[in-house]
């Protein structure tokens, strides 16, 4: 298409609001405008909140329940992680607005979820980093990821490999190296989260990576890392240092 340098540029008409339509429709319409003229980083996290609650609920002011979620919640980013049921606790928050903010969770980690690529698993760091943050720091249980990797240390894949409890989480090294050699793996990265909000590794979790990697050493793989996700705070036990954040 050509560009007509004479030619001026038109904008988008102002959204027009009727003077007799209600307070909260010309308060959409100017939200609206705001996210689309200067983008979603020009918006706080209420403000963000109440646009995706405005898409649940098209006929109702949403600013109060965006409210009442920020102040149960306190961030953006813990109300996405909220469980269904805790969420259906909230007076006013419907199937609709659960539903979307899941919606919204999933297409999060898709995003920054890893990957298959050519590139090794230490020119992706930063993205694996950021990964294991947005699905681990805000769980209330602790889980077990393993990330396997080949001999060239690029990524196969990962999984959410094991669930525990508030406090502690089963490592099963006969399970692990089952899932490594059928992935025909040559080493993994071990993540798990502390839900106490420290990312300190306890004596337990630093003999557990030792053990492991001394079982799946008779079988050629190896741990190449163990990361503890707590809220902002990632430790990396191979490096022996945060990788994110300060404990």
């Amino acid at each position: 298409m050509e560009n007509n340098a004479n030619e001026s540029l038109i904008p988008y008409p102002p959204i027009s609001v009727s003077e007799s339509a209600p307070d909260y429709i010309g308060h959409r319409a100017r939200m609206r405008q705001k996210l689309l003229g200067k983008g979603a980083q020009s918006l706080s996290d209420a403000e963000l909140l109440e646009l995706i609650l405005m898409t649940a609920i098209p006929r109702k002011d949403v600013k109060p329940l965006a409210k009442k979620l920020m102040r149960e919640f306190v961030s953006f980013a813990q109300i996405i992680h909220a469980e269904p049921d805790r969420l259906r606790q909230i007076k006013g928050v419907g199937e609709s607005v659960i539903c979307l903010l899941k919606i919204i969770e999933g297409a999060c980690e898709t995003l920054l979820r890893p990957a298959i690529k050519k590139e090794t698993v230490l020119k992706e760091w930063n993205q694996i980093i950021d990964y294991c943050r947005f699905t681990l720091a805000h769980e209330k249980e602790e889980h077990l990821y393993l990330i396997y990797l080949d001999k060239q240390m690029r990524l196969i894949t990962m999984d959410d490999f094991q669930k525990g409890s508030e406090d502690r989480v089963d490592i099963m090294p006969t399970s692990i190296l089952k899932r490594a050699l059928n992935l025909g793996a040559s080493s993994l990265i071990m993540v798990h989260n502390h839900p106490s909000g420290s990312a300190k590794p306890s004596q337990e979790d630093l003999h557990c990576t030792a053990e492991l990697n001394e079982f799946l050493m008779h079988a050629g793989i190896s741990v190449f890392d163990h990361l503890i996700v707590a809220k902002q705070k990632i430790y990396s036990i191979n490096q022996r240092k945060l990788v994110l954040g300060a404990i």
